[in-house]
């Protein structure tokens, strides 16, 4: 179950080995990703961008290679880590890029009166099924805060429905909405309720 939420600042550095510097790199290694949300500092290079794995993974790797033409795009602690070099820090594009990561537990967090619910579910395939499923929330007051579609692996253009909804689910209306909600879905699951997150980190 979902248990917590914490939100994590993406800040990307340049990262090197020791000898390499700026002027030297010919090659750049890092998950595509991460490769996309340093566009603007990139294309001043005029580096081959290599996609990888992951960010990390990169700058071990080209360590492990001694490659001195070729730098990495990771977080400082990556470089940390692997004793490497930062060449340039803060390169993406975006200051206010965050990534969310979830705390898993065998059972909810109790209520507190301020808390967030995740929901996964998938509607039937009709016309007016995803309104009939969020009018059950908007009824009773249910505030959402978040709603993704994401495509299955089952059959080309179905989506499950990712949801976040103020609210515990132990909280009366939510509870109704829910049940009520199960009437217009071809499954649902909760993934928990949690504190709402008061900070990012």
């Amino acid at each position: 179950m979902v248990a917590a939420e914490h939100e994590l600042r993406v800040s990307h550095c340049l990262i090197a080995n020791p000898e390499t510097n700026l002027e030297a790199v010919k090659t750049i290694y890092s998950h595509p990703q991460a490769l996309g949300q340093c566009q603007s500092f990139l294309k001043h290079l005029r580096a081959e961008l290599i996609p990888t794995y992951d960010t990390a993974g990169s700058v071990k790797m080209i360590k492990e290679k001694s490659l001195l033409n070729g730098a990495a795009i990771a977080s400082e602690r990556a470089a940390v880590i692997y004793n490497m070099k930062v060449l340039e820090r803060e390169i993406e594009d975006n200051i206010n890029n965050y990534t969310r990561f979830f705390v898993l537990a065998k059972q909810d967090s109790a209520p507190t009166g301020s808390d967030k619910t995740s929901v996964v579910f998938a509607v039937k395939h009709q016309a007016g099924a995803l309104y009939d499923f969020i009018k059950e929330l908007a009824s009773r007051g249910i505030n959402m805060t978040k709603l993704e579609s994401r495509p299955t692996r089952l059959k080309p253009w179905e989506y499950n429905f990712y949801l976040d909804i103020e609210g515990h689910r132990q909280d009366e209306n939510v509870k109704q909405a829910l049940a009520k909600a199960d009437d217009h879905v071809i499954f649902m699951k909760v993934l928990g309720s949690y504190p709402k997150m008061k900070k990012r980190i």
